[in-house]
């Protein structure tokens, strides 16, 4: 078979669709922790805009020039109403391209969970993706629609993790639920005051907080399952990774030491072989 020009990688969410693009005579930067060096084009899409399918396709084409239809496309997703209309666009606009529709058999690490098949597939690349630049054990934390927290044991295997709402979530239920409560646009980076002093500044103070030491919450008890795992905090201490839309903000507020990562789950679809 003969080689791709490059791999599109496309991570669909609940509320945006993100690809990556690597061309094969790119030298590829896969095993660096380092994104400042990184060979790979980004891009994201709302999924609440209108004709993104189409944007998305478009966007390909700008970029990949005359030979669209000799590159590879790799879709993973959480959300089928959006990626069967994607898959249909991109066949039919490239009808020569190759395009794999990315599960938990496609990626070479072990899975420890009760049902492999129902795990979100962006939690398994992320935790992939984490896995290929840094040594386990690991806590990988993705703050996007949802924030989860999951756990790369010592082995090396997906063992789990949490699910809990994320700042829009959550500012969302806030609003539905009561009559006066106003939205809260987290992309604004407002400082956030102790104690909040105005409806708005309160709201953003209890929702960040209320994820944040989620967050840090969980990573002690991880911290504890390593020691469980035979690494004292002293001799390993997991390394705790953070990506997801929701990152920036939340950063400067988890009191664990982390790194922080963009587009985790494309890294991990342009990692698979």
């Amino acid at each position: 078979m003969k080689r791709p020009a490059g791999v599109i990688a496309v991570d669909v969410g609940n509320t945006a669709v993100k690809l990556s693009l690597r061309s094969n005579s790119m030298p590829s930067s896969a095993v660096t922790a380092d994104e400042a060096n990184s060979d790979w084009i980004h891009q994201s899409f709302a999924l609440d805009r209108s004709r993104w399918c189409d944007s998305v396709v478009d966007w390909v084409r700008e970029q990949t020039r005359d030979d669209s239809d000799a590159w590879q496309w790799r879709i993973a997703s959480v959300n089928q109403r959006a990626s069967d209309p994607l898959w249909k666009q991109v066949e039919q606009s490239f009808p020569q391209s190759t395009r794999r529709l990315i599960s938990y058999r496609d990626v070479p690490m072990a899975i420890d969970v009760d049902s492999p098949a129902q795990l979100g597939i962006d939690r398994l690349l992320s935790a992939f993706a984490a896995h290929n630049r840094y040594a386990a054990p690991l806590i990988v934390i993705d703050a996007g629609s949802a924030v989860t927290v999951d756990w790369v044991n010592t082995e090396g295997a997906f063992a789990g993790g949490a699910i809990l709402p994320g700042l829009t979530l959550q500012t969302n239920a806030l609003t539905m639920g009561t009559a006066a409560l106003p939205m809260i646009d987290w992309q604004n980076p407002d400082v956030v005051s102790i104690p909040g002093r105005n409806t708005v500044a309160a709201i953003r103070l209890g929702v960040l907080t209320s994820v944040t030491a989620s967050i840090d919450r969980l990573i002690a008890f991880y911290c504890e399952q390593s020691a469980v795992d035979g690494h004292t905090a002293a001799e390993k201490p997991p390394v705790v990774i953070l990506c997801g839309g929701d990152a920036a903000v939340i950063s400067p507020h988890i009191q664990s030491k982390h790194v922080t990562h963009a587009h985790l789950v494309c890294q991990g679809l342009l990692d698979l072989d």
